[in-house]
């Protein structure tokens, strides 16, 4: 069923361009465990606003990042909260994901708000609203696949510069570029902001970019996008503000991300610019052209061997970059793909050709993506955000690079029912890559139904292409039938968007114990 954006967005004020934030309103945020939602709570808090949270579900490690900002958490509706917070009024701002408001329109904070008069908005807004604060350059970063650890990127590319803007990006940041480590946001001393672009539900309508980059465009979300046409329409109109006005990178080695570059090369968009990665030194056929080059077990290096006058004058430090073969940290040839997109947008908003450089050459990522839990007697445990076929597709492909000849064990945890039952045959075939596959129960984040599809239904789907699978259950309890069976030269990959972190940490810490018993 295709949802309209009224429905996932119900009761929210209309997205609108970002307008600067006032210190000392009130900010109440509804659901403030989830990535987006804590990052609007810790800039608007880092911008002087009196801010407030609540989740049902909040982890230890978010609860204490936003007690270490000074955000007080409890209900809005609740007596203690009221008392130190003050009541909502005509003047409060209370923020909201659409995962709530698409599920849950009459939740009872959300009701509050509303008999309250309180400006009812999405977290993005607030973010959008925090970037205005700022002032500077709005930078986005969209696309179906890459696009938080592509943000996380461009942010340590323009602060390798010596650059210090403001970001909010998919995923926990590292020591030196978080606020604090392990928080979405960084919090910069100077004008500019790095924004990750997300395309479900409008989310991305109040980012006004100057400087943009996309990625790729892919079909997902299958509750708002019939096909992938759907998304590549979706992505022409927010791409436009910065394709008139500003600087806009489509990579069109992307078979959807050339469908978008065709769709709006109809319209006369001056700040519009191509990037590509082909295969020979010789191809002219974009903007900006790199080759990647191999280096064995998952690793690459990326040469610069096109640019146009045009592009180099709209991201000069490309110039000195051209035909330097740069290795990169980044394991995995979609990250060499899109470090080309890095250093094309980092150099259009006023990164170094040595900056950039230096960031594709150590930048190591964002938390949840390839990142190494455990790591010892022969058995590695990697936790991963992915859970589109695609995604799914390219890591596990990087992964059989990295360890060849390991056996390989996958993990997953489905998030959301809508997308495992429009995508089952193609997850299976994705899944059944691996050599052995466990699939955890289904995460439900924005789902209306949860009895179209089950964990089970895509175990047996993967098991029928001749590849071992199980559904144990919970992410605890599927980590618990996993343990025991993990043996010497194995790598176990989780992934997930929802809990399946859990699952990494509960098979990291059991092996860890094993080892301590054996040692």
């Amino acid at each position: 069923m295709i949802r309209a954006i009224s429905d996932i967005a119900a009761g929210l004020e209309p997205p609108r361009k970002g307008a600067p934030l006032r210190p000392g309103v009130r900010l109440h945020v509804i659901g403030v465990g989830g990535t987006a939602s804590l990052a609007a709570a810790l800039h608007a808090k880092a911008l002087g606003l009196s801010v407030s949270g609540y989740d049902q579900a909040l982890t230890n490690a978010t609860r204490e990042i936003l007690t270490e900002a000074g955000v007080r958490i409890g209900s809005a509706i609740d007596a203690d909260m009221i008392s130190h917070c003050g009541s909502l009024n005509s003047n409060s701002l209370v923020a909201v994901s659409k995962a709530i408001t698409s599920t849950n329109p009459d939740h009872p904070e959300l009701a509050a708000a509303r008999t309250a008069g309180a400006h009812l908005i999405s977290v993005q807004q607030i973010i959008a609203d925090a970037a205005a604060t700022r002032g500077g350059l709005l930078i986005g970063i969209g696309g179906t696949h890459g696009k938080t650890t592509t943000t996380g990127w461009v942010l340590d590319a323009l602060i390798r510069s010596g650059l210090n803007p403001s970001a909010f990006v998919g995923g926990p940041l590292v020591m030196g570029i978080g606020t604090p480590p392990g928080s979405p946001v960084h919090i910069g001393s100077e004008p500019g902001f790095i924004v990750e672009a997300d395309e479900y539900g409008g989310n991305f309508d109040p980012y006004y970019a100057d400087r943009a980059l996309i990625l790729n465009v892919d079909w997902d979300h299958p509750d708002i996008f019939s096909d992938r046409r759907a998304a590549v329409e979706t992505f022409a109109r927010w791409a436009t503000t910065p394709a008139a006005g500003g600087v806009l990178f489509i990579n069109t080695s992307d078979t959807g991300g050339a469908e978008l570059a065709t769709l709006m090369a109809k319209e006369s968009h001056h700040g519009l610019y191509t990037i590509r990665i082909a295969t020979s030194r010789d191809s002219t056929n974009a903007d900006v052209v790199g080759r990647v080059i191999s280096r064995g077990e998952g690793g690459y290096s990326l040469e610069l061997t096109h640019l146009t006058d045009r592009a180099a004058a709209a991201a000069p430090a490309l110039l000195q970059l051209r035909s330097e073969q740069i290795p990169l940290a980044l394991l995995g040839s979609h990250n060499a793909s899109n470090a080309l997109g890095v250093a094309a947008l980092a150099a259009s908003a006023g990164g170094t050709a040595e900056g950039i450089s230096q960031s594709l050459a150590q930048f190591t990522g964002v938390g949840r993506r390839l990142e190494a839990r455990y790591d010892a007697s022969g058995i590695t445990v990697l936790d991963d955000y992915g859970h589109h076929p695609t995604a799914i597709d390219v890591t596990l492909a990087t992964v059989r690079d990295r360890y060849p000849g390991r056996k390989l064990v996958l993990a997953i945890e489905p998030l959301t029912y809508h997308r495992t039952a429009a995508l089952l045959d193609s997850l299976a075939r994705s899944c059944s890559a691996a050599d052995e596959v466990a699939v955890a129960e289904i995460f439900a984040v924005r789902d209306l139904d949860t009895t179209s599809v089950t964990s089970e239904d895509l175990a047996r789907r993967i098991a029928a292409l001749g590849t071992p699978a199980t559904a144990p259950g919970t992410v605890l309890e599927t980590a618990a039938a996993l343990l025991p069976t993990i043996a010497p030269n194995s790598v176990v990959l989780v992934m997930g968007g929802g809990r399946s972190t859990e699952l990494a940490a509960a098979l990291a810490d059991g092996l860890a114990a094993r080892g301590a018993l054996r040692g």
